[in-house]
């Protein structure tokens, strides 16, 4: 089976769309994320797939912590900005003019306007082929919208029912 044909089935698995922040001190860097999930329930956890680029792994591997915000189909253009923007060059929350709510238990703020902030304390990190998979024990949630779950499918952002 040849490589694109490998890639083509595996952008049929389709997605939710989400955020990983991080605070550490007075940096706060957002980046967008498809390939996350429920882990464990027993803990609640939760598991990320990070590049080993991205500056939120600097942030989170310091910090010990994080926010998955899970993005609602009308906010594709956060999803956009922020997985294609590094926070080393520009303050995307600044720059999108986001608004954020305070965490219970964590450092790092949610995002005021996605479906729901799962506030996680970094339980496990290793590294799995191209990406490093960051587990966290989810520590307290917010739940704030019923709108349906922006989607990754095919290598593209779309939207749930479109």
């Amino acid at each position: 089976m040849s490589t694109a044909e490998i890639s083509r089935a595996l952008g049929k698995i389709t997605c939710p769309c989400g955020l990983v922040g991080v605070k550490q001190g007075e940096k706060h860097d957002l980046t967008t994320v498809a390939w996350f999930s429920q882990e464990s329930s027993n803990p609640p956890q939760v598991m990320v797939a990070l590049h080993p680029n991205r500056y939120v792994l600097e942030l989170l591997d310091a910090a010990g912590e994080f926010v998955l915000s899970i993005l609602a189909d009308d906010q594709e253009k956060i999803a956009v900005f922020c997985g294609s923007h590094s926070g080393r060059d520009v303050d995307k929350i600044k720059e999108l003019g986001l608004a954020t709510v305070p965490s219970a238990v964590v450092t790092t703020p949610g995002v005021k306007d996605a479906l729901a902030n799962l506030e996680c304390k970094v339980s496990n990190r290793f590294q799995s082929g191209d990406h490093i998979i960051i587990t966290g024990q989810v520590v307290a949630a917010q739940v704030n919208s019923d709108k349906k779950p922006l989607l990754y499918y095919e290598h593209n952002i779309t939207h749930w029912g479109r």
